[in-house]
C-alpha cells in the first residue's frame, strides 16, 4: 500500500466517524427542525473531524508499516 491510499482510507473512515458522531451528537441537543440543527452539525464534524483524523492515520501507518518519506531518494 502506498502512501497516498492510506490517506484517503483514514479520511474515508475519519469523515463516517464524524458525521455519525455529529449528526446523533446534535440531535441530543437540538430538533431536526431547528435552524441552528445543520450549523452545529457543521461545527462539530469540523471538530470531530480534525481530531480524529491524525491519530488514526497514524495508526494505519504504523499497522501497514509504511514509513511516511518512503517514496522520497536523499540526494
Amino acid at each position: 500500500m502506498s502512501y497516498n491510499l492510506i490517506v484517503v482510507i483514514s479520511v474515508v473512515i475519519s469523515a463516517i466517524i464524524s458525521y455519525l458522531i455529529s449528526f446523533y451528537g446534535t440531535s441530543l441537543f437540538l430538533e431536526e427542525s431547528s435552524g441552528l440543527f445543520k450549523f452545529a452539525q457543521l461545527v462539530i464534524a469540523i471538530v470531530t473531524l480534525t481530531t480524529i483524523y491524525s491519530p488514526l492515520k497514524v495508526m494505519l501507518l504504523k499497522y501497514v508499516a509504511i514509513d511516511e518519506f518512503e517514496g522520497k531518494k536523499d540526494d
